[in-house]
């Protein structure tokens, strides 16, 4: 009998449609599907509305380090609806979505994505002054510009209302102060190769890139809306560098003229060597007069030394010693 009777279900089972014994019509499974999709894109859109009220609230305070810290996760909930709003069927229903989710979050990220990626670029420079003796400064700050440029473009692309000027206002300080601690680095070599460690050659070396570094940092420091802030960099970067330069810089002309004089000699030009060599006096007149009138203290003696040696065996060659 046992059998018979599961013989007879089977045979039922065979008789009857599979679909309709094991399985629902494909339009209910479609809704069902559909139904599930958009409840979950529903679900992950609403946690990304909240992170946005959080993040636009911050962004109203203008506090850059805080806006930071919530940027990456604002972007990443806004990942995680797209792709669930993707697998929402129905075009219209999706751009509905879309409208409602990720269209407020995504405007919100523009409007702030390159005073982050300058926060952030920012943070990197001031890390690779730090960190990497060989740290590609100039590149990144070229960077740096740049981001500004297009910062002020997409505001005026898209529309967006604009920032609270202290975000700008603390990102223009941390630039300042990069430019300035750059700054300080090549002061501190030049400082030294004409001082503690006296080496001309090394201090000739860095020269002009300190001179370049005090303009440039001048110029950002002009860039801070804040005078109290302006003016204690100012005094902590620039005041120093400019005494660096001003103290060293008739002794750099008299290697520099020097060297100019040597390779005019090795050309056969001896005229034109006579001629340039004798406007080392008049530099060398210039570097005692400025340090007089400055108060700054001498370059060390051996660089005093080394210089009038050069001179010495320069001027022996002209005069056909």
């Amino acid at each position: 009998m046992k059998k018979m009777l599961l013989t007879g279900i089977t045979a039922a089972m065979l008789i009857t449609p599979l679909a309709a014994v094991s399985t629902p019509a494909p339009s209910a499974f479609a809704a069902t599907t559909s139904s599930a999709q958009s409840k979950e894109a529903v679900k992950q859109g609403d946690i990304l509305l909240k992170k946005l009220n959080v993040y636009k609230s911050t962004v109203s305070m203008g506090n850059i380090d805080e806006i930071n810290d919530l940027y990456d996760e604002l972007t990443k909930q806004l990942s995680i609806v797209e792709k669930a709003i993707g697998k929402v069927s129905g075009l219209s229903n999706r751009n509905v979505l879309l409208n409602k989710y990720a269209v407020p979050a995504k405007k919100e990220i523009e409007r702030t994505i390159y005073e982050v990626s300058q926060f952030r670029l920012l943070y990197t420079i001031l890390n690779g002054l730090d960190e990497d003796e060989y740290y590609t400064y100039d590149k990144d700050m070229a960077k740096l510009e740049r981001m500004k440029k297009r910062a002020a473009a997409i505001k005026e692309a898209g529309g967006y209302k604009a920032l609270p000027a202290s975000i700008n206002l603390d990102l223009r300080k941390a630039e300042a102060f990069a430019a300035g601690y750059n700054l300080s680095y090549y002061d501190y070599w030049v400082d030294e190769s004409t001082g503690a460690e006296p080496d001309i050659d090394e201090a000739d070396l860095y020269y002009d890139d300190l001179t370049r570094y005090v303009k440039q940092t001048e110029m950002k420091i002009g860039q801070v809306a804040d005078k109290a802030y302006r003016t204690s960099l100012l005094q902590e970067f620039v005041a120093p560098a400019k005494v660096t330069v001003e103290r060293t810089k008739y002794e750099i002309s008299q290697l520099r003229l020097m060297n100019r004089v040597s390779e005019l000699i090795d050309a056969g030009n001896i005229e034109e060597a006579k001629t340039q060599f004798s406007k080392l006096e008049g530099l060398k007149t210039r570097a005692a007069a400025i340090k007089e009138a400055g108060g700054y203290e001498p370059l060390a003696k051996a660089i005093r030394d080394e210089l009038l040696a050069y001179e010495t065996d320069l001027k022996a060659v002209l005069e056909g010693k």
